[in-house]
């Protein structure tokens, strides 16, 4: 019986954590395409200049142009070390050059 119940107090601290992974936020933000200190890392600086995304989409965007994207958080290992991991959905260029 105590087994049964620590089995239980066991699997019910698990699934919450579980459902938390299953929670994907949506992202929407324009900025300027930026090469990342890392090779073959994409950075996207927010206009604002307040949040960086490390991006990761297919195709890639040209480094200088302004875009807007929409996308997931990514899930998975990267060695980009700079910004807010981001798998890209879908992005389209506003037709704008980075001005910094």
């Amino acid at each position: 019986m105590k087994r049964n119940m620590l089995i239980l107090a066991v699997l019910a601290s698990i699934l919450p954590a579980q459902d938390k992974k299953k929670e994907v936020r949506q992202v929407m933000a324009i900025g300027c395409v930026r090469q990342g200190v890392e090779g073959g890392c994409l950075l996207l600086k927010t206009l604002d200049g307040e949040t960086t995304y490390n991006i990761f989409a297919d195709p890639k965007p040209d480094v200088g142009i302004v875009i807007s994207i929409e996308g997931t958080d990514f899930r998975g290992v990267t060695a980009c070390m700079e910004g807010i991991p981001i798998t890209v959905t879908k992005w389209e260029a506003t037709g704008e050059t980075c001005k910094e």
